[in-house]
């Protein structure tokens, strides 16, 4: 049987194999089940996948010490990388933001782990994504972002 979590990224996949670029993926196992390695001629980038079940914004995401410990190995193993994380609000569709983008509504003065993120999303709109003390992000990411943004560096 598939579980949720295999169907929605598989989802995420075929939206990335469709999008019509030349590149190879790697699932990066070894540092995390959720995170793959996806190599273009240009470029290189690393994709943790969060799952969120909600049907319905606002949906939430949370991290665990083992993903900030794997976003920390990434950064010492590849040091040309460009991490995004790509949260996959249940079927509505995916918003893909890069680490560092995120990194600037997040407390820099505690680890990741356990910090609570929010993706929300009006009707036809794009994501707006907050973080602890209700924290913003500058922009809205756009619904069709995914999976653009990776290569767009």
């Amino acid at each position: 049987m598939i579980n949720d979590q295999e169907f929605l990224h598989g989802a995420a996949f075929l939206r990335l194999i469709d999008y019509g670029e030349r590149f190879t993926i790697t699932h990066a196992s070894s540092i995390h089940s959720s995170i793959y390695l996806v190599e273009t001629e240009n470029s290189k980038s690393a994709i943790l996948f969060k799952v969120s079940k909600k049907p319905k914004s606002v949906w939430s995401f949370t991290f665990s010490s083992q993903e900030e410990l794997a976003l920390d190995t990434l950064h010492s193993k590849y040091h040309d990388i460009s991490v995004f994380l790509a949260l996959i609000c249940h079927k509505d569709g995916i918003c893909c933001i890069s680490q560092e983008r995120l990194w600037s509504i997040l407390d820099k003065y505690i680890g990741i782990a356990d910090q609570h993120i929010s993706v929300s999303r009006k009707t036809h709109g794009s994501y707006h994504v907050s973080g602890p003390g209700r924290q913003h992000l500058d922009q809205t990411i756009p619904q069709n972002a995914w999976p653009r943004v990776l290569f767009s560096n």
